[in-house]
């Protein structure tokens, strides 16, 4: 089984022992602490090379969602927001500093389990509604440290097959469930995904979702 290896910032040490001990029941492997994005930096500038980071977000501190920021220029590890409720201000905001997903810290541990799972998967998780946030806050999201930008193609150069695909990966969608929904097997999703990672110039999921946010497309529920 594929893991990955994690790295817990939260100044709350049993909030964070507690989510140790949850996420290394999946395919994790919680390999360091930090109390802040600042101790995670100087961890990460001193050999630290986490897969993924969980950083815990207190309600109204904005120096948390700053860090993420901080965290975004020095690492390519997917990073994710846990908040203690979905403010739709501080979810734009986070999304806006890089993160990856912003999650509820009330979320069951069986949902959490799976959005980390597709958080590296390359997916962009974040709650349904907020999707008109994501496309205001696109523009301004900074590229993760070593990875290019998608170039900008015409979306009309996409057959409607693949603008589903797109569509279906906006709604947080896994290649088992976009095939499920689309009535097409999960190899021949995987081969779409390929065609169109290279017409639009996209590197992986997440540069795909933010091609088609830009590009006016809107999440698919449903085929």
């Amino acid at each position: 089984m594929k893991t990955w290896s994690v790295m817990l910032v939260d100044h709350d040490r049993l909030f964070s022992a507690a989510l140790s001990t949850l996420i290394g029941s999946g395919p994790f492997r919680v390999l360091a602490h930090a109390t802040s994005a600042d101790d995670a930096m100087a961890a990460i500038e001193t050999g630290a090379e986490p897969d993924l980071i969980v950083l815990a977000l207190q309600d109204g501190q904005a120096e948390d969602i700053a860090g993420v920021r901080r965290l975004r220029g020095v690492t390519g590890a997917r990073i994710v927001v846990l908040a203690d409720s979905i403010g739709d201000h501080s979810l734009s905001l986070s999304l806006k500093a890089g993160a990856d997903a912003y999650l509820n810290k009330s979320m069951s541990s069986e949902s959490l389990l799976r959005a980390l799972q597709l958080v590296m998967l390359g997916e962009v998780v974040y709650p349904t509604h907020v999707a008109s946030l994501l496309i205001a806050a696109v523009n301004e999201r900074p590229v993760p440290a070593r990875a290019p930008v998608a170039t900008a193609v015409p979306a009309n150069e996409l057959s409607k097959r693949e603008v589903q695909i797109l569509r279906c990966l906006l709604a947080g969608q896994s290649n088992k469930a976009i095939a499920r929904n689309l009535h097409i097997t999960e190899s021949t999703v995987k081969m779409h995904f390929k065609n169109v990672m290279r017409k639009i110039n996209a590197q992986n999921r997440t540069q795909a979702a933010v091609w088609a946010i830009q590009n006016g497309l809107s999440p698919l529920a449903n085929a």
